[in-house]
């Protein structure tokens, strides 16, 4: 698994919306502002958000983006998956939408690489799944005051 750069934007984005949980929306141009990211590119990568159900938007001049439901009901495995799709470091080894690779010549049940990859994935899946949104965000806000 590797985390694309909108998986990170993503991931930074995010806890100002857990901290705003319950109240308005956040405006794209307010998160712009805050973590730096391009608009359209943010525009995208929030738009995935809405779609996979982590988010919902509201257009017009107040409107926004905000979290479908609390902080610490969001995994960050569930940021990572709706931005950047199987946590499986290889195809064969997704638990959501496992293929066989057409040019191995391995079989998919009996694949030793493939038992070693979906050891892998289950490992990072592990963190990523304990882990939520609020902790992240706790966790960041106490780094910040401690180093700023």
């Amino acid at each position: 698994m590797k985390l694309s750069r909108k998986g990170v934007y993503a991931l930074r984005v995010l806890p100002h919306l857990a901290k705003s949980y319950g109240d308005a929306p956040i405006s794209v141009t307010q998160l712009c502002e805050k973590e730096k990211v391009p608009p359209k590119y943010l525009e995208q990568i929030l738009s995935t958000l809405r779609k996979s159900g982590l988010l919902v938007s509201e257009r017009g001049k107040d409107g926004g983006y905000a979290l479908r439901k609390p902080p610490e009901e969001i995994t960050l495995g569930d940021i990572i998956r709706a931005v950047d799709g199987p946590l499986a470091p290889i195809a064969c080894a997704s638990r959501t939408a496992p293929h066989a690779d057409p040019g191995c010549p391995y079989p998919f049940d009996t694949c030793w690489l493939r038992a070693l990859m979906l050891r892998v994935r289950d490992n990072i899946s592990a963190v990523l799944d304990q882990e939520n949104l609020a902790e992240m965000t706790a966790d960041a806000e106490k780094r910040t005051l401690k180093n700023g």
